[in-house]
């Protein structure tokens, strides 16, 4: 099947916000995309099933400024109440209308945050809700991917790194870095950036997660809860003793390593040992 890549951004306002409750943000930005997502898959206009989405977090642009958005992998289809395979209109050209998708993430995205701004009871929640009407938020629909080689290569690209790669960084010393960026509002050109080793480290540190946090997160049927739902007529595979794979590796464990003949008895099991708290061994080495 086809899979699309979508993107969903949010306005340069909540920067701010984002970096002084991260784990808020973020999270309402998860949790509104996929109810866009959802909201779309289940509307019988558009498909009228079970979609599912595989959701990357990211943080930064190309020169490490401070821009959090997701990435969304979406199959070309989903699953009806009956159980069957519905594909998506528009012969794979589109999955929804990207227009319809941004007023509907920008709505579902501002009331929760709108609602969680008065549980903390923010003073200025109200211009800030203002100032986010005004502007569209940006819903960005690529075309399908070829094939599913480039699903996988293309989600190896971006969930295994932070921020920068090394093969980016071109040179450095102790006060200054210079590395290269992509500049995508200028025809996408390559360009060269020089910060100071501060600015750098700051720019960096900028998209650190919160502790826990996790940046790669799957809905629908693309989800762990769908895989009993969708292959529950497979095999499953039987366990298998550790013993039993050695010796299909022609290992016998059980034989003396020595001798070659004799057999060796197990006599007992040492279990796994807790090691003592950091604040216990503090006090120890004190004393």
């Amino acid at each position: 099947m086809p899979y699309y890549h979508v993107v969903f951004t949010v306005p340069h306002q909540l920067n701010e916000l984002c970096l002084a409750y991260p784990r808020v943000l973020y999270a309402m930005l998860f949790r509104s995309a996929w109810q866009t997502l959802d909201s779309f898959g289940w509307d019988r206009k558009q498909l009228g099933a079970q979609i599912g989405a595989t959701m990357v977090l990211h943080t930064w642009s190309s020169n490490l400024s401070y821009h959090p958005h997701l990435h969304a992998i979406v199959p070309g289809g989903g699953v009806t109440w009956h159980g069957k395979w519905k594909a998506v209109k528009g012969n794979g050209k589109y999955l929804f209308a990207v227009k319809a998708m941004s007023k509907v993430y920008r709505g579902k995205f501002i009331g929760s945050l709108k609602k969680w701004m008065c549980q903390q009871g923010m003073n200025e929640s109200d211009k800030l809700i203002r100032s986010l009407y005004k502007n569209e938020w940006v819903v960005y629909a690529k075309p399908p991917f070829g094939g599913r080689g480039g699903v996988i290569r293309y989600l190896a690209r971006y969930t295994h790194k932070l921020a920068i790669t090394h093969h980016r960084i071109i040179t450095y010393d102790a006060d200054k870095v210079t590395f290269c960026y992509t500049d995508y509002r200028h025809g996408n050109q390559t360009k060269t950036m020089t910060l100071s080793v501060w600015e750098f480290i700051r720019r960096y540190m900028l998209h650190f997660l919160p502790k826990g946090f996790s940046r790669i997160r799957h809905y629908g049927i693309l989800s762990s809860a769908w895989k009993q739902r969708v292959f529950s007529t497979a095999t499953k595979k039987a366990k298998v003793d550790w013993q039993q794979i050695w010796q299909s590796k022609g290992l016998n464990v059980n034989q003396c390593p020595d001798c070659k003949i004799g057999h060796l008895i197990c006599i007992g099991t040492l279990d796994p040992l807790r090691g003592p708290p950091y604040h216990h061994h503090a006090k120890t080495q004190k004393v």
